[in-house]
């Protein structure tokens, strides 16, 4: 089962937002939000790279090397731990879970709500998960 953490999730919104960055841009933004040594920094990213999550690519300068890392376009494994995460939180939390669901929905824009709406009509019971991927 593939899961992030806390950390692992705010260095992803970091990514997504900036499209690339080095661990130092990142300690950057997160340093604002809490106090972060450059190596967890560094290894979050390192974590994330293994498990497929952030590309990097090798920066030569006159310090060494350093890695830029941009987010992965690997939508199937994006669904599957957004799946795997939905269905812990729903075994575990049942109609609470679906409820907070729901109201995540609602503070959609109305075209993305909309969209997304059309899409279940569209499928079947027991369909959705073979759709999604």
């Amino acid at each position: 089962m593939l899961v992030i953490g806390e950390l692992e999730s705010q260095v992803l919104e970091v990514l997504r937002k900036k499209g690339t960055a080095t661990a130092s841009d990142v300690l950057q933004v997160l340093r604002e939000r809490r106090g972060l040594a450059y190596t967890t920094v560094s290894t979050t990213l390192d974590r994330l790279h293994k498990k497929g999550l952030v590309g990097r690519k090798t920066l030569s300068g006159p310090g060494g090397k350093k890695y830029l890392f941009s987010p992965s376009g690997d939508e199937r494994l994006k669904l599957r731990i957004v799946e795997s995460s939905l269905n812990r939180l729903t075994s575990a939390f049942g109609d609470t879970a679906n409820s907070v669901i729901y109201r995540y929905l609602q503070t959609l824009p109305p075209s993305k709500y909309n969209g997304l709406k059309k899409q279940v009509q569209k499928t079947k019971p027991g369909k959705l998960r073979k759709s999604l991927l």
